[in-house]
């Protein structure tokens, strides 16, 4: 598809919500989002990452979209290392516009929810510390963002010094083969791209509403994009480019490689099917939010399944009152 055909296939989905009486409430935040100013915050989450930013800091200073349409938000949070000075010279000498706020308490969750507060341009995206991003990533999400869309980058992982476009790239593309554009009921084409950590960009306005659960040691963003969808159900919309490439880095301790134990990793999935299992009775059947909890729940399942397949001796046993 080319940008002007995801414009005006995005617009027509827009007119026709916009025209029915169920779901022309969710216009009712549209002053809001038109009173920021247009651009993107970016949300950045420190946790002791002094020895793991170099290369977002460089991607951040060598962005294409102007400066005068972006901010970086860097969420500190229990550091312990060098990261605090490492960002303050950032602000001082490269020119971006830099927020930095601190806290004691080493939780990403809180420390999302507080930057989001903070968040002051139209749309937020959320990069990793040890994660970057290309030249054209920043530009591409304000180019194809709007005031109803969840926009999808592309992901590629890098081990070891390699590039790998893994499963999540494939994933990804798999939902947008024949359309870069999908209206909240064609959910169930796109849900696992919710799933992935990053690579999504949404209205502020959006994400401000709902909170990431400060008590989940594992998924949380699983239950956060879950509830954001449940929320607005947006459309969703890719790039007909890989401008917008999420360079997810993987190495020994980070949180996609780390061993963890099976009931640190279950316990989390389980309170999202909790949630799936409640709420059933909030929705009809063909509802946007039923579409995409039959195929979430389908999928953590299935990951449940493999947990439980891991050798009894890699598993922590279930503690017992």
């Amino acid at each position: 598809m080319t940008y002007d055909e995801i414009i005006a296939l995005r617009e027509l989905i827009s007119n026709v919500e916009r025209a029915r009486a169920d779901t022309n409430a969710l216009f009712d935040f549209e002053d809001e989002y038109l009173s920021a100013p247009e651009g993107i915050s970016v949300i950045v989450p420190v946790c002791n990452g002094a020895a793991e930013m170099d290369e977002l800091l460089i991607s951040l200073l060598n962005q294409s979209l102007d400066r005068k349409k972006f901010e970086v938000i860097f969420a500190l949070n229990g550091c312990q290392d060098d990261s605090r000075a490492l960002v303050h010279h950032f602000a001082e000498v490269s020119g971006v516009d830099t927020r930095i706020l601190e806290s004691d308490i080493a939780n990403v969750a809180v420390a999302r929810n507080k930057a989001l507060r903070h968040a002051r341009f139209q749309l937020t995206t959320f990069i990793d510390h040890d994660d970057h991003i290309s030249r054209g990533y920043l530009q591409e999400c304000v180019k194809l963002g709007d005031y109803r869309s969840v926009v999808i980058s592309n992901i590629i992982k890098v081990e070891g010094g390699k590039l790998v476009e893994d499963y999540a790239q494939k994933v990804v593309s798999q939902g947008f083969e024949t359309s870069c554009v999908h209206s909240p009921d064609d959910i169930w084409l796109c849900y696992r791209a919710y799933t992935l950590n990053a690579i999504k960009t949404a209205p502020t306005y959006m994400l401000r509403r709902v909170k990431y659960d400060k008590n989940l040691s594992h998924s949380e963003d699983v239950k956060y994009w879950r509830d954001v969808f449940h929320a607005f159900t947006p459309i969703t919309v890719k790039s007909p480019t890989r401008l917008d490439i999420y360079y997810r880095k993987v190495h020994a301790h980070s949180l996609s490689r780390r061993d963890t134990a099976f009931y640190s990793q279950a316990k989390p999935r389980f309170v999202i099917l909790d949630s799936i299992r409640k709420e059933a009775e909030n929705y009809p059947c063909d509802a946007p939010q039923r579409k995409f909890d039959v195929q979430l729940e389908k999928l953590i399942l299935d990951t449940l399944v493999n947990l439980c397949s891991r050798p009894v001796n890699e598993q922590e046993p279930v503690k017992r009152a």
